[in-house]
């Protein structure tokens, strides 16, 4: 066992579970007659994401190869599944859900790992050819970019941002020419901002993230009571349970915001354990990438799969601090979810494989 890897794992996830209990025990009483609703879904969760982390963990690396064509184009299908009308959910303006038993299921979760298993392979079979466009550049950019405009269809630009942000990481870290990585950025800029010219609600939250006093109790309500939750937590927090902004003043407390009440409740002192059980995964999973081959498929997908999980966490915390504009992007281990969780944990146990194979 990599415990490197593992015991800052343990610990986000022992966080995220008290801070769970702690905020959701309110709202499961109002809503649902039942304190422990949300904490009872989330045991439930751990329990098989921890099951898929040991899967995760056995499967053999190579195999991907073999699974990776049917896995991605399988992950697409869903993405396109979840625009049916009368299919696919639609909440908060976006159609990205779909109803597995009961269950509302994010297929961009199991995009990102086949996503992340596609890309790696097409970078260790062209890295070599990278100065060629039609059969180097061009592959990597269409299995690259194919998923990311799904995402913007439904619309998903937070999603849809963290993977051309990974895309950049591995490009940047590839023999790619960096006049080609300048077009490529400059391409990943025009998507972006072609979506957010062209959603209205997308454009409100950059004009909140500008200026966010502009409108304190419309637009702008949900990141001024994230700063009051934050701020007022202090150095040591006010105690584990005892939040205020967790009575239905912070809308979502127990999922994207959850990082503001692990503020107001832990104060400074639990969110700088929670950033370096953060960056203790991020240092160990670069090391387990630097130690297999250069551009090869085991490096690749240690380094996507490792990008993933860490700036998943990075743009969730700048999010409720006020450093980026609002998105609907959870934190990695923490917020309360079952596919995030699931997706995060099957992919800590890839790079685990990968840390402990010769």
């Amino acid at each position: 066992m990599d415990w490197r890897l593992i015991v800052p794992t343990i610990l986000l996830l022992v966080i995220g579970y008290i801070m769970i209990f702690s905020t959701t025990s309110f709202k499961g009483l109002s809503e649902y007659d039942d304190a422990y609703f949300f904490i009872k879904r989330q045991s439930i969760f751990l329990m098989l994401g921890i099951v898929l982390f040991f899967i995760g963990a056995y499967i053999p690396i190579k195999r991907y190869k073999k699974w990776a064509l049917p896995g991605y184009l399988v992950s697409v299908g869903l993405l396109l599944i979840t625009l049916i009308p009368g299919v696919g959910i639609k909440i908060g303006g976006a159609q990205r859900w779909l109803n597995v038993f009961g269950f509302q299921f994010q297929p961009v979760e199991v995009m990102k790992f086949w996503w992340a298993i596609s890309v790696s392979l097409v970078l260790a079979k062209k890295t070599p050819k990278l100065n060629s466009f039609s059969t180097g550049m061009l592959p990597v950019f269409m299995i690259m970019l194919i998923p990311i405009l799904c995402l913007m269809l439904q619309p998903d630009l937070g999603n849809a941002i963290l993977t051309l942000t990974v895309g950049f990481s591995l490009l940047l870290l590839s023999q790619l020419p960096a006049v080609v990585f300048l077009l490529a950025s400059v391409m990943g800029g025009g998507i972006v901002t072609y979506s957010v010219l062209t959603h209205p609600y997308q454009m409100d939250r950059i004009r909140s993230f500008l200026n966010p006093w502009l409108d304190p109790l419309g637009a702008n309500y949900h990141i001024i009571q994230s700063f009051t939750a934050i701020g007022s937590g202090g150095i040591f927090g006010f105690g584990i349970g005892e939040s205020r902004l967790k009575y239905f003043y912070l809308p979502l407390h127990y999922s994207d915001f959850i990082f503001s009440i692990l503020c107001e409740e832990g104060g400074l002192f639990l969110a700088v354990v929670v950033v370096c059980g953060f960056g203790a995964i991020f240092i160990r999973g670069i090391q387990i990438a630097l130690q297999k081959k250069q551009y090869s498929f085991e490096q690749f997908v240690a380094l996507s799969l490792t990008f993933y999980l860490i700036f998943q966490a990075i743009i969730n915390i700048c999010v409720v601090s006020g450093l980026f504009p609002i998105t609907g992007i959870p934190l990695t281990f923490i917020s309360y979810g079952g596919t995030s969780l699931l997706s995060s944990l099957y992919c800590l146990g890839v790079i685990h494989r990968i840390g402990t194979t010769k």
